[in-house]
């Protein structure tokens, strides 16, 4: 034992002088252990370099960043599509469609009705589990005439929504649901289901086409633009019930199911009910508008013919009695989810029947544009109204470039000694030649001031109608002919000889000339148009009310109206209007158009007018295209409505 404790002893006592001891406090402290003379014995430690630790933060801050972002996705952008993907794990859902709110005329006349119909709704998250996907959906493109690639796309389709239930036909017919029921058993439906809902029924479904428009299946922008609307939903797609949709539209409900584990379904889990639209009250006569629409669709058949339009205004307030736009669709056809051939048929017409000719339509207005300038001129005092002129067959302008071609101004007939009353009743084209670019002692108004006129009456901007799709005027200047016609853009005195008789590159919609005529009738308010003047909802309570609204206020002393006014009575007493002078209780007054076209080888036909002469009530502007006669073929329409409104209301 001695002999192991000496040697335990002598190896101990040469590792002590070997490696002197090193206190801890300079391992953790000093970079280099030193002896106890000072010197160095060996590197204990290296630090770690400060590229290494970016380097390690760098990592760090990545890995945290992509788990965090990751993590942000999958709880907040798609924390909803992911929740309801599990619910539907579990749960379904078939939509219960809210009743769309009743569009009213102004005396309570139903223009639309919903009636109780089926429509077939597909459930992707349900079709995608069936193994027998292709052959039911092959089933159910037969049985309810639909394309099987359409039907499977949508289920494919990854940009739709996974989980909510997607619209393929509305209006089921009997025939239709009772195949669904007995040729596809209860099993083999999965994914497809028949749900009650409510059709869309127009009364008169071409007469009303331009002023309600229709209602259809959501496309990708509807579904984009509506994210708060079931990608199942019907939605308007022209007209007020376009316009109006949000008011319209109600909130639909949903019939909940429950799928257990066997994926058998129970279809009385709950229900969410819906909340209906609010209803929309017009100021459209019903009757009225049937009387326009019959008047003119006649007229345009006799005449062979294919465009036109008609507008009905109350020119004190702005409302819109009756609106027609030729030719007219059937709104219902398209809202029932008609045959492709169908609805082809109507959207190739090459005379484009989905355009609304009031508000969207671009015409040169004619004669009708007289009494605007008989007002500029009058304002200006470049003319007094009772001074008269000799009216000439044409007004030659020498050419200085070629003298054998001189520009010829012609009047449509010689009418010999007129004034301003004469000129237009008459509708003098020498006259009014020379009120806007002046002749021999006439100061003409000029382009620049015709063009201040024309804006004061709101002939540049669109009238703000609750309808889309209203254009603006076009104001040509020299300006804008420079820009516009490259070809030759000097702007010279038979330029503004066109326009001040409303022919040229002056245009304008049917429904500013309307309601620039009703600022005369009505002694200097420009009214804006509206068609609906109140919306209630289910209880009745008031939502919305439309008032009337001047747009502008025509700083016009009355006399200078009254001249104007007299002389479109005399349209009527003593000009081409005269089948009108006989409704002796309401008197009428109005203006013929008859603007030139396609180079001067076709024209329109414009009449306007409106009663009674001294506290207007009604006009009525009627425009037919392309006619084989000028203005007067017109009047007649004008003729019979207002003989209508004599009959049917107006107050003798």
């Amino acid at each position: 034992m001695d002999f192991f404790a000496i040697k335990f002893n002598s190896l101990f006592m040469q590792a002590k002088y070997k490696k002197p001891k090193i206190d801890l406090e300079e391992v953790l402290l000093d970079r280099r252990a030193l002896d106890r003379n000072g010197e160095t014995l060996e590197k204990l430690e290296t630090p770690i370099s400060t590229k290494n630790i970016f380097i390690i933060f760098v990592v760090i801050g990545v890995c945290l960043f992509i788990l965090y972002a990751r993590v942000f996705y999958l709880s907040i952008i798609k924390g909803n599509f992911f929740y309801q993907l599990s619910e539907t794990n579990r749960l379904r859902y078939i939509p219960i469609k809210a009743p769309r709110g009743i569009i009213f005329d102004r005396y309570g006349k139903p223009l639309v009705e919903n009636s109780l119909t089926f429509s077939l709704i597909l459930s992707p998250r349900d079709i995608l589990q069936n193994s027998k996907q292709d052959e039911l959906t092959l089933k159910i493109a037969n049985i309810f005439g639909l394309s099987f690639d359409d039907i499977k796309a949508k289920y494919t389709n990854r940009q739709l929504s996974y989980v909510e239930p997607i619209l393929l036909k509305t209006n089921v017919s009997i025939e239709e649901a009772r195949k669904f029921e007995s040729e596809i058993t209860e099993q083999d439906k999965k994914g497809f289901y028949l749900v009650e809902d409510y059709s869309r029924y127009y009364v008169d479904p071409e007469a009303f086409s331009h002023i309600l428009g229709y209602t259809g299946k959501m496309d990708n922008i509807d579904i984009q633009e509506n994210p708060q609307y079931p990608i199942s939903d019907i939605i308007g797609k022209m007209g007020i019930e376009k316009y109006y949709e949000q008011y319209l539209h109600g909130v639909s409900g949903k019939q909940l199911m429950e799928i257990n584990a066997r994926s058998e379904i129970n279809p009385n889990l709950g229900e969410i009910k819906a909340k209906p639209g609010n209803n929309l009250i017009t100021t459209i006569d019903k009757d009225l508008q049937l009387e326009l629409y019959k008047d003119l669709k006649t007229t345009i058949t006799n005449l062979h013919i294919h465009k036109g339009a008609g507008l009905a205004i109350n020119p004190q307030t702005g409302e819109v009695l009756a609106l027609v736009s030729f030719p007219s669709i059937d709104v219902n056809t398209l809202t029932k989810g008609s045959p492709r051939a169908d609805i082809d048929k109507m959207t190739s017409n090459i005379y484009m029947p989905f355009i609304n000719r009031v508000i969207s339509g671009l015409y040169a207005p004619g004669s009708t544009i007289k009494p605007l300038v008989a007002i500029a001129a009058l304002q200006e005092h470049t003319i007094d109204p009772d001074k008269t002129i000799v009216d000439e067959d044409a007004i030659v302008i020498p050419n200085p470039y070629d003298a054998k071609h001189p520009s010829i101004f012609r009047d449509w007939k010689n009418h010999g000694i007129v004034d301003m009353r004469k000129a237009i009743a008459y509708s003098c084209n020498i006259y009014f030649y020379a009120l806007g670019g002046g002749y021999k002692d006439i100061e003409g108004l000029g382009i620049r001031r015709l063009k201040q006129y024309w804006e004061k009456f709101h002939l540049a901007k669109a009238l703000g109608i609750d309808l889309l799709g209203e254009k603006d005027g076009i104001l040509p200047d020299p300006e804008w002919k420079k820009t516009h016609n490259k070809t030759d853009p000097t702007w010279y005195l038979g330029d503004t000889y066109n326009v001040s008789i409303g022919q040229g590159d002056l245009l304008i919609t049917p429904i500013q000339i309307a309601y620039y005529i009703a600022s005369i009738a009505n002694n200097g308010n420009i009214m804006k148009p509206y068609i609906v003047s109140k919306i209630i909802n289910e209880n009745n309570a008031i939502v919305f009310v439309n008032n009337a609204q001047v747009l502008n206020k025509l700083d016009i002393t009355l006399d200078k109206f009254k001249v104007v006014q007299e002389g479109m009575r005399g349209v009527v007493t003593m000009g081409s209007a005269q089948m009108l002078n006989n409704l002796t209780d309401m008197k009428v007054a109005g203006k013929t158009g008859t603007p030139q076209i396609a180079g001067g080888q076709k024209t329109n036909a414009f009449f306007v007018a409106y009663a009674p002469y001294e506290n207007p009530e009604i006009l009525v502007l009627v425009l037919l295209e392309e006619p084989p006669e000028g203005s007067v073929v017109a009047i007649p329409v004008v003729d019979q409505v207002m003989r209508w409104y004599y009959n049917n209301r107006f107050h003798k």
